[in-house]
């Protein structure tokens, strides 16, 4: 009776197990397809975000090739638009400056062109604008000439220097030669150098307004005037005017006073005018420094 329990309860047991079993086999397979079905469903998400981050890149990209196609590109060659009041020309800005022109406009600095065109001599002002994408504007005011000076550089050759009414002296450019050939020449002015070139000489208004005021209203006589002398010029000294002397073609000298300069000049009309009409002869020399009276020297 007790082994036949035993063996029903072994029986009972196995069958348990075997139920348990297949219950465990069951439970595994389902979860191996939930697990298949999860992972489907992350894969397809996945390349469904792929997609949708890849179609967006694709869209900025071609939308940004499209605006570099309808946007020109920006130019950053020079071009220079040139003007002066006087005889400086683009060819010459050039050949001066090649670093600008070969540069980018967006590397030129204004007010350092700016100063670079004022430290030549020729040029008393100096307006510089860029407008973009590309030009490089310029205008340039520039000082004329009254004089002429021979000089000689550091290696001892000799150079014409121009000097204007304001004193600056310069070497010109540009000039043509039949404007150079009419200027006076210059001779007893002392002149110092600095790092820039020549300082400017100041004073010179006196001797400005001599040039000028015989040009107006003695053409005639003012285009054989070839030197001005001005050993016995000092505008520093106070306690008398200084001397201008004239060197001419005919006459071989004419002093002027700093003091009262045209009514020098009239002086000199008249006693030319006479001496023409009397045929006196050619003076030698003509002394206007005395005011009222002239001294005149016929040898």
């Amino acid at each position: 009776m007790m082994r036949s329990r035993k063996q029903q309860q072994a029986t009972t047991s196995w069958r348990h197990l075997q139920q348990g079993n297949k219950r465990s086999k069951a439970t595994t397979k389902v979860a191996r397809q939930r697990r298949l079905v999860f992972l489907f469903r992350t894969s397809i998400a996945l390349l469904l975000l792929v997609a949708i981050v890849t179609g967006v890149m694709a869209i900025r990209y071609f939308a940004g090739e499209i605006r570099k196609d309808s946007v020109p590109a920006t130019t950053t060659t020079i071009n220079i638009d040139f003007s002066s009041d006087g005889v400086l020309t683009r060819h010459w800005f050039s050949g001066s400056f090649p670093d600008i022109v070969k540069s980018d406009i967006r590397d030129v600095n204004v007010q350092d062109l700016t100063g670079r065109l004022e430290n030549k001599g020729q040029v008393s002002r100096a307006q510089v604008a860029i407008q973009l994408p590309s030009v490089l504007k310029i205008h340039l005011e520039e000082r004329q000439p009254m004089l002429r000076m021979r000089l000689r550089d550091s290696s001892g050759s000799p150079m014409t220097l121009l000097v204007a009414r304001d004193g600056h002296i310069y070497q010109g450019s540009n000039y043509p030669r039949d404007t150079l050939s009419h200027l006076p020449g210059v001779t007893g002015l002392r002149v110092k150098q600095d790092s820039n070139g020549y300082l400017p000489i100041s004073g010179l208004q006196p001797v400005a307004a001599l040039l000028e005021i015989a040009r107006d209203k003695l053409p005639a006589a003012y285009a054989h005037w070839r030197i001005i002398d001005l050993t016995d010029w000092n505008p520093d000294v106070d306690y008398r005017p200084s001397l201008l002397k004239v060197v001419s073609t005919h006459i071989d000298e004419i002093t002027f006073s700093t003091s009262g300069i045209e009514e020098q000049i009239t002086q000199l009309g008249g006693i030319l005018e006479r001496v023409d009409r009397y045929q006196m002869g050619q003076p030698k020399s003509i002394d206007l420094s005395y005011g009222d009276e002239a001294v005149i020297r016929w040898d």
